[in-house]
């Protein structure tokens, strides 16, 4: 099965964020998301005590540790034997495109988190990431190709890594 994998920094999407935001579970609805963020100061009290709750300030991950991370994921993938095709990170979240069983993606999306914050962590110390992800069946070979756009499209302000693949119209190369 193939998913689109989605997870940020800690403190980077909180309840009441400008930029539209989703209630745990979807217990209460929220107009606007972020492609129509609901309209300016709405939710600014509930930001306000969200950034108010947050135990550190929000994580940034920097420029020069961006390929760090993402090559940290990409090893733990490869041990939980996850076909990856595109990784993207930025300077508050990850986006991964993966082909794999469906069973267990959450669990092992904790390992890849952990593993990747154990990496940096001499440069940001504490939590890196926020609890949970966004995991997104790909429906279609349709939204798979959206997909992998979307993710490389992320370049140049993310580090960005794509699978190389055989083009499926590309004519083999023969040696005489």
């Amino acid at each position: 099965m193939r998913y689109h994998l989605c997870w940020g920094t800690y403190g980077s999407w909180l309840p009441g964020d400008p930029r539209g935001f989703r209630t745990r579970h979807h217990c209460r609805h929220v107009e606007g998301d972020y492609r129509h963020p609901p309209p300016p100061g709405e939710y600014s009290a509930l930001c306000a005590h969200a950034k108010r709750s947050l135990k550190k300030p929000p994580v940034e991950i920097a420029p020069p540790l961006r390929e760090t991370i993402a090559r940290a994921c990409l090893e733990q993938f490869v041990k939980e034997s996850i076909d990856v095709f595109a990784i993207a990170v930025d300077s508050w979240h990850v986006h991964a495109a993966v082909e794999c069983p469906s069973a267990g993606i959450k669990q092992c999306l904790g390992r890849v988190k952990k593993v990747s914050s154990h990496r940096v962590r001499r440069c940001i110390p504490g939590r890196l990431w926020q609890a949970g992800c966004h995991v997104v069946a790909v429906r279609d070979e349709r939204h798979w190709k959206t997909l992998l756009g979307y993710i490389t499209a992320h370049a140049p302000a993310a580090w960005v890594w794509q699978k190389e693949c055989p083009r499926a119209d590309a004519k083999k190369q023969t040696r005489v």
